[in-house]
């Protein structure tokens, strides 16, 4: 299976090892993933509240460079970015008139449907838990994971039109098709702090903590993400919220591509795990998995 590609600024820059991950994956489930060339910054997080003709714009230009491709559906990892390219491509389908205007800010014409699918969408309706579960040579049994959406993966529901907007199992399904346990929790499609952690970095440790201590308090002994955002924000901010809190946590925070790389057989160091702030290692050693 050949699926266009789009990582996004922070799949080449902060969230490397989701790029690692998820390419390493995608080879061993046998699909090929296709890099957009030349494609630009989907506009997350500010555009689309600034300037909604930007901000179309933007997706709009990496859509259109999958008609040299020769391809019709593309994934991304981030979910800032999943959600920017799906909105403009539902809004230059559903508005003719915009369309003429983005087509005549580019200079060259827009492809109308144009499937946009995040990653977990593309593994859970493209490849099958099944199929995943059959690669599974190292089951993450015993691991309490609780799987973090976040606020854009699925959401709004009339746009993105996968699994649902308030209680999301998707992730959670796939989770347990690689052996693992997840817990039931309140906060999986509450925000982290999104962008706020450039600006207001009292927001985030706020909005944060509530997630950490959701998970907590559900018995998680890790968070699993699907963004780099979140990742970052709960990842890297995990000491402060825990000194703004008075509460020690020490939850790593992985992306789902890396437990699927560890379930799949590959070791820790090519799935980059390492990178990750609050180490896993301690837990993934209780586990037996290293």
């Amino acid at each position: 299976m050949e699926v266009a590609y789009y990582p996004g600024c922070s799949l080449h820059s902060a969230a490397r090892e989701y790029d690692m991950s998820t390419r390493l994956v995608c080879r061993h489930l046998g699909i090929s993933l296709k890099e957009i060339k030349d494609w630009n910054c989907c506009g997350a997080t500010a555009a689309h509240s600034l300037d909604h003709l930007l901000a179309v714009s933007l997706g709009a230009r990496n859509l259109a460079l999958l008609d040299g491709m020769k391809m019709t559906r593309v994934t991304s990892p981030c979910a800032n970015c999943y959600s920017r390219l799906k909105a403009a491509a539902h809004e230059l389908q559903h508005d003719e008139i915009l369309k003429t205007e983005v087509e005549r800010i580019l200079e060259a014409p827009v492809p109308c449907g144009v499937e946009v699918l995040s990653l977990l969408e593309m593994f859970v309706t493209q490849v099958g838990i099944d199929t995943i579960a059959e690669n599974v040579s190292k089951p993450l049994k015993g691991m309490k994971l609780a799987a973090y959406y976040g606020c854009l993966l699925t959401r709004p529901s009339r746009i993105s039109g996968f699994d649902d907007p308030e209680q999301p199992v998707s992730m959670d399904r796939l989770l347990e098709g690689l052996g693992a346990e997840t817990v039931d929790w309140s906060h999986k499609a509450e925000c982290c702090g999104a962008g706020f952690t450039a600006a207001e970095v009292g927001i985030v440790l706020d909005l944060g903590g509530q997630v950490l201590e959701a998970a907590r308090q559900a018995g998680a002994e890790a968070l699993v993400v699907a963004c780099p955002m979140c990742q970052l924000n709960l990842d890297t901010r995990q000491g402060a919220i825990e000194a703004n809190r008075g509460t020690r946590y020490d939850l790593p925070v992985m992306y789902f591509t890396q437990l699927m790389g560890l379930a799949f057989g590959y070791s820790p160091r090519v799935l980059g795990l390492k990178r990750l702030l609050t180490s896993p290692f301690p837990l993934l050693k209780t586990k037996g998995l290293l």
